[in-house]
């Protein structure tokens, strides 16, 4: 207590702990047998209202108070509603006027009471009463009372009163003069009941007085706990009102403490009272305690109950983005609650296969610092460990990792796959789904939708060394500069031939190892690069990296060529795919000397072709370039190396029957070269002119007819098997005079099965992407509608759709009949009967034995199925 002084009053009434400023206030004047308004003029603040007063007071009554009673005016503050504003009650303090709170609709212009605690202090009101968190009294074991039982109105704290008529405590409800009639009911006789021992009530007022209500100095943390307690708060009363029958038991047991009465509702905000608080709030409180046996199933009701009006609303997000401002826990849960309603990129964005989903909150900012992050391919490395199983043929790779690195925006933000796609610009954002869709097919996309996402946040959170974006808008094939001095003397001096083909191909490269990413847009890479990335040599390679280092140095930039995020980022994860940390790099570089072919490295490592070439990409691992121990060829000084090789060059040609072009590819050279090579070999050149020389006696007119008329076979196809160029087979079609496809005819995939196709799926053969559709179609039966069919296939719902109507109208029946759940129909049966026959045969290859005639070369490729299913 401060030193008495001249302004102070000589009589002293000390508050109660806890006491609002005007119960106080009006506690003195009792004791100095005045009314409020009298009291107020006296300590010098003439017109002064109580009931603005204690919501806040103003920098001139706070100095008055504090001389005129000797309290402090910390303490005065502490007696205000004003600790607690934005956190309970929302405060204009300007104008002392009380605005919509940040939770429920008790404002704090009224006050709840407790009977028992006004008898002991004999009228002496609480602070706290006035804020919406208050519903019980922790002391007592009672809830708190919201009106007088007598008038129904609610209770005033101070007013005009006759004195010693009305004591105390009394309900000051009236109208008129001060000689009006007041309702005077004595409040501490008020009737309340007591909660039982345990109460979960009472339990969860204790947890709001310490994490809300007492938090000053954690007020983000207690700002975010009464947002999370208000939402489901309202929504358990709402659940309450509508769906009590489903409730677990926890929640009965909640009303019962209550007197098993459903609480007053008046309005969808709710909470206005007490009653409504209080049951809102313990069960609330529940569902936020995950440690509790029956929370996940509190939760799941007060979920279920919340959506039950959204009913209009077909698409869950909508329904979820009211949960959004809730906060991150109750929104990762309710995302949890639907995440089998999403499709396979909304479980991207949200993060639904991860343990801890999430509301996008990335802004435009956060998306242009994680491009500047990311290649326009995704890491070779991380390509390997990611997926098991990719798409053939190969060149499609090269689409499949620009929708993994464009698909790596997504989670955490609003951003849909074009648009990233053009950020990391990948415009050719079609082909390149198509890749990863074709590769989803047999895989499992819901633990690559994880990978995905737990990728992208690493990235957020770790630093990289690379600015990819900054090289993006740098470098180009008009911008790279190639030292062609210094290439021509390390090719004298190699002994290797160069020419506009091999430097314009070291030029892609160097631009690669730049952008981290094949230059341009396209979503196949050249096939002669991956021969190049299997061939080049260490010396090269090193030359390469040397000029990209000289290319960063030119324009400032102190950045590693290379570089892939560590696998330690995620360190806990087993990942589906081939580890390249496993791979013995020594045992990798010897074979690769020895001159073994890219498929045999492949059977000895226990990994797909594609993996191989992926790792030597990581890596940097190449051949070492053989020494020289046979005499020169004649006429030549150098002898020729790799594929030109005589012994590898008569393996590749007559044994393995492979064309000048092919090989030409192979040896990075053109194909007069290799017909050079062939005479210095003294190998037999077959025919260069329309079909080889076997084709007379082995083809016939009919045997074309069938093949590419009958089957559906392609061009290219049949070139592949005869050995020959495409159009080979093309002008040997015009002498025959055989007819050309009409436009708008693809390959048929099944011709290689020697399988008569029904008249039907001979139609439906001939289209594009026939078996991606088809392989769709087989799914769709069991399906509640198109919508849930799309998202367990992982394919975007217009997508599903146009693939249904296409197959559809060249059938000119129904298959899927739209039913719920989907269903065939009568006529689709035996199409898809068929189809189904027709797709495990392909996938088994048990009926491909007849796919080479009798009358062909033995030469057809073994991979042809899955060409032809890219066509």
């Amino acid at each position: 207590m401060t030193q008495w002084t001249d302004g102070r009053i000589p009589l002293w009434v000390p508050p109660v702990e806890g006491e609002a400023l005007d119960s106080w206030i009006e506690a003195y004047a009792r004791r100095l047998r005045t009314e409020f308004p009298q009291f107020v003029r006296f300590l010098g603040l003439p017109g002064a209202r109580g009931n603005l007063m204690v919501r806040c007071l103003t920098e001139h009554e706070r100095q008055v108070l504090s001389k005129r009673t000797g309290l402090s005016p910390d303490s005065l503050t502490a007696m205000t509603l004003e600790p607690w504003d934005g956190l309970a009650v929302t405060l204009d303090r300007p104008t002392r006027r009380l605005n919509r709170p940040p939770h429920w609709r008790h404002t704090g212009n009224t006050t709840r009471y407790c009977p028992r605690c006004l008898d002991e202090t004999a009228g002496r009101w609480q602070i706290t009463w006035r804020l919406p968190w208050s519903f019980a009294c922790t002391r007592h074991g009672v809830l708190l009372l919201d009106r007088c039982p007598e008038c129904r109105q609610v209770p005033l704290v101070h007013g005009r009163r006759r004195l010693r008529e009305v004591p105390a405590a009394s309900c000051l409800y009236g109208t008129g003069s001060a000689r009006a009639v007041r309702c005077g009911f004595y409040l501490p006789h008020a009737p309340t009941p007591t909660l039982p021992r345990g109460s979960s009530i009472l339990a969860t007022q204790e947890e709001v007085n310490s994490d809300v209500l007492q938090s000053s100095e954690h007020y983000e943390t207690a700002l975010q706990r009464g947002l999370e307690l208000s939402a489901l708060a309202r929504s358990a009363l709402r659940g309450i009102r509508s769906t009590l029958n489903s409730a677990p038991a926890v929640v009965r047991e909640v009303l019962a403490e209550c007197g098993g009465d459903l609480p007053e509702f008046p309005s969808l905000q709710g909470g206005g009272d007490a009653h409504n608080a209080a049951v809102g709030t313990a069960i609330a409180n529940i569902a936020v305690h995950r440690e509790r046996d029956d929370s996940d199933a509190v939760f799941a009701w007060l979920m279920t109950s919340s959506r039950s009006h959204r009913q209009r609303t077909k698409h869950p997000t909508a329904w979820l983005a009211d949960w959004a401002p809730v906060g991150p826990k109750v929104t990762s849960r309710a995302l949890v609650a639907v995440a089998h309603e999403l499709s396979w990129t909304a479980r991207l964005r949200y993060g639904t296969t991860t343990d801890s989903p999430a509301w996008p909150t990335l802004t435009e900012e956060d998306v242009q610092r994680r491009a500047s992050k990311l290649p326009a391919m995704l890491w070779p490395a991380w390509t390997m460990r990611i997926l098991p199983r990719l798409p053939a043929p190969l060149f499609r790779l090269s689409g499949l990792r620009r929708a993994c690195a464009t698909l790596l925006l997504t989670p955490g933000t609003m951003w849909t796959y074009p648009q990233a796609a053009q950020l990391l610009g990948n415009p050719r954002t079609f082909s390149n789904k198509d890749a990863l869709n074709t590769a989803l097919e047999k895989q499992r996309s819901d633990e690559l939708a994880s990978l995905i996402v737990l990728l992208a946040r690493a990235l957020d959170a770790n630093p990289v060394p690379i600015d990819y974006h900054r090289r993006r808008a740098i470098f180009s094939e008009n911008t790279i500069t190639f030292d062609l001095n210094r290439f021509q003397e390390y090719s004298r001096r190699r002994g290797l031939r160069i020419g506009p083909v091999q430097i314009e191909r070291l030029r892609w490269h160097l631009l690669k190892l730049l952008l981290g990413a094949d230059p341009g847009t396209s979503s196949r890479t050249p096939t002669w690069n991956a021969n190049l990335a299997h061939q080049i040599t260490i010396e090269l390679k090193d030359f390469v990296l040397q000029q990209a280092t000289e290319n960063l140095r030119s324009h400032g930039i102190d950045e590693p060529v290379l570089w892939q995020p560590p696998s330690s980022w995620l360190s806990e994860v087993e990942f589906p795919g081939a580890d390249p940390d496993r791979i013995n790099n020594v045992e990798l570089a010897e074979m690769m000397t020895l001159g073994r072919t890219l498929t045999e490295i492949a059977a000895i490592l226990g990994i797909g072709e594609d993996h191989v070439l992926l790792h030597l990409e990581a890596t940097g691992i190449s051949a070492a370039l053989p020494s020289v121990s046979r005499s020169p060829a004649p006429g030549r000084n150098i002898p020729r190396q790799g594929p030109l090789s005589p012994p590898k060059l008569r393996q590749l040609y007559q044994e393995q029957r492979i064309s000048p072009c092919q090989i030409a590819q192979l040896a990075g050279c053109s194909h007069t070269t290799v017909r050079r090579a062939l005479n210095e070999a003294k190998i037999t050149s077959r025919s260069t002119s329309g079909i080889p020389p076997i084709v007379p006696a082995l083809v016939t007119r009919e045997w074309l007819v069938k093949e590419y008329a009958s089957k559906g076979r392609s061009c290219g196809d049949i070139a592949r098997e005869l050995g020959v160029h495409k159009d080979c087979v093309s002008k040997q079609l015009g002498r025959w005079g055989i007819p050309r496809w009409p436009k708008g005819l693809c390959s048929n995939p099944f011709a290689p099965l020697n399988v008569v196709l029904s008249p039907e799926m001979q139609r439906v053969s001939r289209t594009r992407n026939c078996l991606s559709r088809l392989r769709n179609l087989l799914q769709m039966p069991g399906h509640s509608s198109l919508t849930t069919a799309a998202a367990a296939l992982g394919v975007p719902m217009p997508t599903l759709r146009h693939q249904l109507r296409t197959v559809e109208r060249t059938l000119e029946f129904t298959v899927i009949a739209r039913t719920s759940p989907l269903s065939v129909s009568p006529a689709g049966v035996t199409f898809l009967d068929e189809a189904r026959h027709l797709i495990s045969l392909l996938e088994s290859g048990s009926a491909l034995s007849g796919r080479t005639p009798a009358s062909a070369p033995a030469t057809y490729s073994d991979r042809q199925t899955g060409e032809m299913d890219q066509n």
